[in-house]
């Protein structure tokens, strides 16, 4: 199955200059000239990359890729700005819109084949760091709370389990009953008992 880009750009020229581009570089381009549209296409067509012109009437590529990032059907697609505004802040305001990676207009064919291979690399590599850190080690799976003895009765304190995990209760209970009644001091039996 090809990759799939979503193209935003609201001049047909481009549009199709990409459309040719992206045929061509063996993907299957999604169009539309309408910014105001590219969120309800992109949550259809599930994209792997999104294109996204900077200067567009209605909704501006900024303010659309800020709304992607919040959407959490497209907060982690790769987006790519491709466009012709310059300005001395635009990497600035690529960042902080949320976008991967920025191409200037004219496009050079090449550039703009890379930079989606390097977004989607980049994006995958993010996703699965984020995956690792969410999933806990095959350890920390079951960890009940560790047995507390109060100071004055010294008896065992039963573990806290969540009641769904019932492997984590047996668990649990078994280390109950195991744990030493009461605490014996160490050394000389008492000779007086």
């Amino acid at each position: 199955m090809s990759t799939r880009i979503l193209v935003v750009d609201d001049e047909l020229d481009t549009l199709s200059l990409l459309r040719t581009i992206l045929e061509i570089g063996g993907f299957q381009p999604i169009t539309t000239l309408n910014s105001v549209d590219a969120i309800g296409l992109a949550e259809m067509e599930k994209p792997d990359v999104v294109l996204l012109d900077i200067m567009m009437p209605k909704l501006d590529g900024f303010t659309l890729c800020k709304m992607m990032r919040e959407n959490p059907a497209t907060r982690s697609l790769p987006i790519i700005f491709v466009t012709a505004y310059e300005a001395l802040d635009i990497e600035d305001r690529r960042v902080e819109a949320g976008a991967d990676l920025l191409i200037q207009k004219p496009i050079n064919v090449d550039e703009l084949l890379t930079s989606i291979g390097d977004a989607i690399e980049a994006r995958a590599m993010s996703m699965a760091e984020k995956e690792k850190t969410d999933q806990p080690a095959a350890d920390d799976k079951i960890q009940p709370e560790p047995v507390t003895q109060s100071e004055d009765t010294r008896k065992p304190t039963p573990s806290k389990t969540t009641p769904s995990d019932g492997a984590a209760q047996a668990q649990a209970a078994a280390e109950t009953q195991n744990a030493p009644q009461a605490e014996k001091p160490s050394g000389k039996p008492d000779s007086k008992a």
